[in-house]
């Protein structure tokens, strides 16, 4: 039986136009996005360019004080605590990056079959969702990276890993309240198989959803990533990392309390970023939140 499927609201159907006029007018959007783009910026030149090299020592140059030299000055090892952010932003970019994108590669495949396959397969992928979701995300990646050891991915993975239940429980929950929807039962007196319903249909429908949640997730991510090497469990030196500028200041607060006040700074701007980012798209791609913004 050939039937003409009817049209259904996707992202790609949205008004692109009518979106951007109304982000320039979403306070969480523009500040989200303006502090996640200096973040993006400063990650990406510290591949090619750093004011200084960060693993060469130079205690001559300890604990100088912001300069043209040094822009935000030098810790107790005389290293430059700019390019040492610069590196830092491009450390939790990376691991928040690939982390999420466990997630979703894992997560959102098992959702979508969970949706689809009813009885025993569903109950085991939501079950062992909420086996996942009894311990906290941080306390999981610490016992992970604590048993195969301190690194960087192994920090991703140990984040990654707690990212799948997250985008699966996302991604059943969008196909499920699709489920009832008059293209999809279109679809299927069409004749097109489960796969291919999910690919044309429930994918683009839920990628609003998804996107959504992987903007958030980066945020805990790069949260992850600096308490991990807080604790030293994840990025070791001489890469630098937030979390691991954070640990080397705690000692040096008394008489040095900018050692700790850059990093932790760059944390709360990133993570803040990141979520009024997820908001902002919130308020933009949901078409409820969206007769509100207008």
């Amino acid at each position: 039986m050939n039937q003409e499927l009817p049209s259904y609201p996707s992202l790609a159907s949205f008004d692109e136009i009518s979106i951007w006029k109304k982000a320039l007018h979403s306070r969480s959007f523009v500040i989200g996005a303006v502090l996640a783009l200096v973040i993006l910026i400063a990650g990406i030149t510290s591949v090619f360019w750093t004011p200084y090299a960060i693993d060469v020592l130079d205690v001559s140059k300890r604990l100088k004080p912001m300069s043209s030299e040094f822009w935000f000055g030098t810790d107790q090892y005389g290293r430059d605590i700019f390019s040492m952010l610069m590196v830092g932003a491009r450390t939790s970019i990376i691991v928040a990056l690939i982390a999420v994108g466990i997630g979703m590669l894992i997560g959102v495949p098992l959702g979508l079959l969970a949706a689809a396959q009813k009885g025993f397969l569903e109950e085991l992928v939501m079950r062992t969702n909420d086996l996942i979701f009894a311990f906290p995300s941080l306390l999981s990646a610490v016992l992970i990276t604590s048993i195969f050891g301190p690194g960087t991915i192994n920090a991703v993975i140990a984040i990654g890993i707690f990212n799948i239940p997250v985008f699966a429980r996302v991604a059943r929950g969008g196909a499920l309240s699709l489920s009832g929807r008059e293209f999809l039962l279109a679809a299927r007196l069409s004749g097109k198989s489960s796969f291919l319903i999910t690919l044309e249909h429930v994918i683009p429908n839920i990628a609003n959803l998804l996107i959504v949640q992987a903007t958030i997730q980066l945020s805990l991510a790069i949260l992850s990533e600096a308490g991990l090497s807080y604790l030293g469990l994840g990025t070791q030196p001489p890469m630098a990392s937030w979390g691991r500028m954070l640990y080397e200041a705690q000692t040096m607060v008394a008489f040095a309390p900018q050692l700790a006040l850059y990093p932790g700074f760059a944390i709360i701007f990133s993570v803040l970023g990141f979520n009024l980012l997820g908001d902002g798209l919130r308020d933009l791609l949901d078409p409820k939140m969206r007769r509100r913004v207008a």
